[in-house]
């Protein structure tokens, strides 16, 4: 390794031992920040990035670190590196309920749909995604000493925040307690997936399609599991499943009062603050082929769209088709479909000139 890079090491190191926290009594800590720098030692280190580009990433972050220690926020990505993306969703409620319907009795699907864990996602039909609304937003992601586990968006001249509180006032999902669950052994993973190791949501999917159940408490317990990774907790679809989350389904009364938003908040959260961070470490890579950059979103994302709604007047009038006040709030909303890249990017200008909530 060069002198040059190893001193830049030592200014990465640096940075990561200092308490990116406020100054407040609290100590809450800035997990983006702490995310990026320990990203950015990593790269310095395995050579993925050239003495130029790391001096001028190390240089960022210490002026980053330097204004959040201050009390003052930082807009990550600023109007001038915003680029153009196809951003995609796991998450496909319509087409989720249609292989639902498919696959279980009529009994078993009514039965489904009482279970209150899951309820507000089988009437969800009038919310559309929308990868460039979505993409607009997180690009306005910024971050500041007492941020601690929310949200915070530059909007226009305001800073708004999106936490676990909007979170659960949107979604309608438990955001209250523990996540913890022990480790025992699953009647439904030894009769239906004995043979399989690690059971992903394919091979649910797959079970699920066979539509052989012993009885109804069965499919409507494996239709759960399919609902909470196809929609709050989505992922791409060979992405593993906890066995706990199956033993935890042999129970119908714990799997419902079991707090699904705070896993849910977290997996949409990471997903967020990983957009961002990918974008600041490639974006001089990107630059050839700025308009062909994609990437897919976990968790659930659509909450972050009616956040949005919420909270700006002018995003909500372009990309809404009509609102009618309901609970959870995601089901106010009606969206718009094929919305533009530079329709979105202009509207958000607009917001410059208005007010948010």
């Amino acid at each position: 390794m060069s002198a040059k890079n190893t001193a830049l090491l030592r200014r990465s190191a640096r940075l990561s031992s200092q308490p990116t926290t406020s100054s407040s009594a609290d100590k809450k800590p800035v997990p983006e920040m702490e995310t990026m720098v320990s990203d950015a030692g990593l790269k310095i280190k395995q050579g993925e990035m050239g003495v130029n580009d790391a001096e001028e990433l190390i240089s960022s972050l210490e002026a980053k670190i330097s204004k959040a220690e201050e009390g003052q926020y930082v807009r990550l990505v600023p109007d001038s590196q915003i680029f153009r993306a196809k951003i995609n969703t796991f998450v496909n409620i319509t087409e989720t309920l249609k292989k639902l319907h498919g696959w279980l009795s009529p009994r078993q699907y009514e039965s489904l749909k009482t279970q209150p864990c899951i309820q507000q996602f089988m009437h969800l039909d009038t919310l559309s995604w929308s990868g460039q609304v979505f993409h607009n937003i997180v690009m306005r992601l910024s971050t500041h000493s007492a941020m601690g586990d929310a949200l915070w968006f530059e909007l226009g001249e305001d800073l708004v925040r999106l936490s676990i509180n909007e979170f659960c006032l949107i979604t309608g999902l438990n955001c209250v307690g523990s996540t913890h669950l022990p480790v025992v052994e699953s009647r439904l993973m030894s009769r239906y997936f004995s043979n399989v190791r690690g059971v992903t949501r394919e091979d649910l999917e797959l079970q699920m399609s066979n539509s052989k159940f012993d009885n109804d408490d069965d499919a409507v317990k494996l239709s759960l599991l399919y609902i909470v990774f196809c929609i709050p907790l989505s992922n791409a679809s060979s992405i593993k499943i906890d066995p706990k989350y199956f033993a935890l389904a042999d129970n119908l009364d714990a799997f419902n009062e079991f707090p699904w938003g705070v896993l849910s908040w977290e997996a949409t959260r990471t997903a967020i603050c990983s957009t961002v961070e990918n974008r600041i470490f490639s974006k001089r890579r990107s630059k050839k082929n700025i308009d062909k950059s994609r990437y897919s979103v976990a968790g659930f994302p659509q909450a972050l769209l009616v956040w949005a709604y919420e909270t700006s007047p002018v995003i909500a009038s372009k990309f809404t088709t009509n609102y009618e006040h309901a609970l959870p709030r995601m089901m106010s909303w009606t969206t718009a479909d094929n919305v533009r890249f530079d329709d979105v990017l202009a509207a958000f200008a607009m917001v410059d000139e208005s007010k948010v909530f």
